[in-house]
């Protein structure tokens, strides 16, 4: 679950929920508008198995979405970013388990992309559990990438597969951003810009900005750039997220029966039809 801060209509503190199922339903979306590696024949199987990858990588976190753990101090629903390591590790292995049922690039790249996660993380790296997860993902990546390799190894390499993860990478901080940082709810631009470093070091890097809020009226739409614009067209992007008061809940469905939906909705555009 993704929350952030907000400002109700009547002035009064909010959130804005979003589902880790949506978020990563955003991130296919922008992936498949993406022009790339993926465009050759030999490559159209990996692109279709990329794409599915990165729509379901936060497959195992459907049961939490419907009903949400509180945090038992605040009452306030917990963020993806305040779970246990005991959780997290839980909801990413159903993950993972989904991703195999796809294919094993798709298990490959789910199960490096948690991996990064976790070896990123300052709280959670060091502790026991997270090293006997990592350690136990390891040998299955290991068996996953040569299982995908054999069916085609003259098109199937590790680089193939970096990118495909990098793909994952990319697509999934552009698509936190628009969900967890872009300005929505005509909320002001920061001092220096809104934007957004996504695929950092990779051959998919790219700076995603914000011209524009996304508004409150369903008739408006924030804009967005990407630079460099490796898209063929602009995207329309609606984000569907449940705007709650900012109050202490008792229980998750009291949360839930609480909440008005509400499109978070964007026009990412190259800068050259933005100017």
């Amino acid at each position: 679950m993704i929350r952030r801060d907000v400002q109700l209509a009547d002035g009064a503190p909010g959130w804005a929920l979003v589902s880790q199922i949506e978020h990563a339903r955003i991130g296919a979306l922008l992936a498949s508008e993406c022009r790339g590696r993926f465009g050759s024949v030999h490559a159209s199987l990996i692109r279709d198995e990329v794409l599915v990858a990165i729509a379901a990588h936060d497959d195992g976190w459907r049961e939490w979405d419907e009903a949400p753990q509180l945090d038992v101090k605040l009452g306030r629903p917990l963020s993806f970013m305040e779970l246990a390591a005991a959780d997290a590790t839980t909801i990413w292995s159903k993950s993972i388990a989904i991703a195999e049922e796809i294919g094993p690039l798709a298990a490959w790249m789910v199960s490096g992309h948690f991996a990064r996660l976790l070896e990123h993380s300052e709280h959670a790296r060091h502790e026991p559990l997270a090293s006997s997860w990592l350690a136990e993902i390891g040998p299955r990546r290991e068996a996953w990438f040569a299982t995908w390799q054999a069916i085609d190894p003259a098109n199937r390499d590790l680089g193939v597969a970096n990118e495909a993860l990098q793909w994952l990478w990319t697509f999934d901080e552009a698509s936190l951003w628009l969900c967890c940082s872009a300005p929505i709810m005509g909320e002001p631009l920061r001092a220096g810009g809104s934007f957004e470093i996504a695929g950092c070091g990779t051959t998919l890097e790219m700076k995603f900005a914000a011209i524009s809020a996304a508004a409150a009226s369903p008739d408006e739409r924030g804009q967005a750039t990407a630079t460099p614009w490796r898209f063929d067209d602009g995207i329309d992007v609606d984000i569907e997220s449940l705007i709650v008061p900012a109050v202490r809940y008792a229980t998750p469905q009291e949360l839930l029966a609480a909440g008005r939906p509400q499109a978070l909705r964007w026009r990412l555009a190259s800068p050259t039809a933005c100017s």
